[in-house]
Parts: structure tokens; sequence; C-alpha cells
């Protein structure tokens, strides 16, 4: 019984090496301290050396004690990685989320960026006076250089017109300026 002891002491050992085995070098470990512990009883009462028997004892219980602590350090590693991991996908589906909702409200209006025709820049403002009615997200807009109200600037443009429009975005990516330019060149004309 003190090899056997011995034996689990140096595999619970290994095990301990390993770190992904150390709940089976726990029990390895108890089950070498019990034989240990069991052996010295023996030997004790038969007078027989209890050398290895001792051996097995002491190395069962320094890897017990050992493999506990690494199995509690493994444990809270697993929870560490485990609560990133969750927080990571959290993260990244609430910024998936929040880019498809920047992405559709750009949408609105971003398909009207470059040269356009003077009805296509008042479907534009008409698009902007809406929004601007009802969302958080307010677009600014500007003609010429100076501010302008959409639903005055429509009776402004000129169907007859081509107009150069840019959008500008603010930090967190949603459209919230336009810039109206007129081409000073008529439809009928190349540009």
């Amino acid at each position: 019984m003190g090899i056997a002891a011995l034996v689990l002491g140096i595999i619970a050992f290994v095990l301990a090496v390993t770190f992904v085995l150390a709940p089976l070098g726990v029990v390895l470990a108890v089950i070498g301290l019990i034989l240990g512990i069991v052996d010295i009883v023996k030997k004790g009462k038969t007078g027989e050396k209890k050398a290895i028997g001792m051996a097995g004892m002491i190395l069962s219980a320094v890897m017990f004690v050992t493999l506990m602590v690494e199995s509690f350090f493994i444990l809270i590693a697993g929870i560490a990685i485990y609560d990133t991991v969750s927080d990571y996908d959290a993260n990244r589906i609430n910024s998936s989320i929040e880019s498809s909702t920047i992405e559709s409200f750009n949408s609105k209006f971003s398909g009207y960026e470059g040269s356009q025709t003077g009805s296509r820049v008042k479907i534009v403002l008409n698009n902007i006076s809406i929004n601007n009615s009802y969302n958080d997200h307010e677009i600014d807009v500007y003609y010429n250089g100076l501010m302008e109200e959409p639903d005055e600037l429509k009776e402004k443009i000129s169907s007859a017109q081509k107009y150069t429009i840019t959008f500008y975005k603010d930090i967190d990516g949603y459209i919230n300026r336009i810039y109206i330019m007129p081409s000073y060149s008529s439809l009928g004309e190349n540009t």
C-alpha cells in the first residue's frame, strides 16, 4: 500500500503540472493519502519500516493541497474567461444593433449624395423635414453656405437646375448636416 500511495502521489504531481487534469489529480491525491495513512498504521503495529508509506502520504498530502489551490485558480480563471466572452458577445450584439440603426437612418438620405436634379433635392429636403419633426437626430441644411429650413429651401430649388449634395456625419456616425450647392448648369447642358 505504501508503494501505491507513492505512485498515486507521483501521478497527482504529473497531473498538477498539466493543469487541465487537476481535478482528477485531487481524487488520486486523496486516495494516495488514505493508502499512505493505512500503510503507516499497519506497519506501525507490525514494526516494519514505514518510509515508503510515509513518503507516499506526504507527497499525496502536498499534492492534494497544491491541486486544490490550482483547481480553485482554474475555476476562477474559467469564470473570468466566461464573463469576458459573455461581455464581448453582448457588446458585439449591441454594437451590431447600433450599426444597423445608424445605417438604417443614414440610408434614407445617403442615396441623394452627389450631383442631383432639383426634383431629387426637393425629395431629400422633404425627407429631412419629416425626419427633423420626429427624430432625435436632426439634420441641419446648408444652401450656399447658409443654414436654411428644409421647407423654406424647397421653394428656392429649381427643378431645371442641377445641385451638388454633400452629407456630413456626427461623432456617432449619424448624418447631421447636408450641404447643397447649385451646379450652375441647366439639365439640358453637359457638366
